[in-house]
């Protein structure tokens, strides 16, 4: 019978080195899909630098037209919050261009794998991918 943990001997006290991958062999199907790394400080250091250039834009969400205002601040890797209230004030012809404009956003943010999140009832945040919601 195969065990999926091995207890360690007092004899194999090796540890592995600091960088290195540790394998996961003899999981099959549980293996996990990428392999452990132990943080790297410079690559930290790198993505630090880059988040230096992020800026927080608001915008009032009022038609179509603005879905490229979105679409270009979310491909510049800035985050965007959108005013709603104008549209999502419980009419039903404001409520379905409000789902329309949302929709658009989404569809074309998908490649960019942004995220939306409703914040309150008049605010949606719309955020790239590395920014965690």
């Amino acid at each position: 019978m195969r065990f999926l943990s091995r207890l360690r001997s007092k004899d194999d006290e090796s540890t592995p080195e600091v960088g290195t991958t540790r394998k996961y062999s003899g999981l099959g199907i549980f293996s996990p899909t990428v392999d452990a790394v132990e943080p790297n400080p410079t690559r930290e250091l790198r993505r630090l630098a880059e988040l230096e250039a992020i800026f927080v834009r608001s915008k009032r969400l009022e038609s179509l037209e603005d879905v490229p205002y979105v679409v270009n601040q979310i491909r510049d890797g800035n985050i965007v919050l959108l005013d709603i209230s104008r549209l999502n004030d419980g009419k039903e012809q404001t409520h379905l261009e409000l789902k329309r404009i949302i929709e658009r956003i989404r569809g074309e943010t998908r490649s960019y794998q942004a995220d939306i999140a409703l914040v309150n009832d008049s605010c949606i945040i719309v955020a790239p991918s590395f920014v965690r919601l």
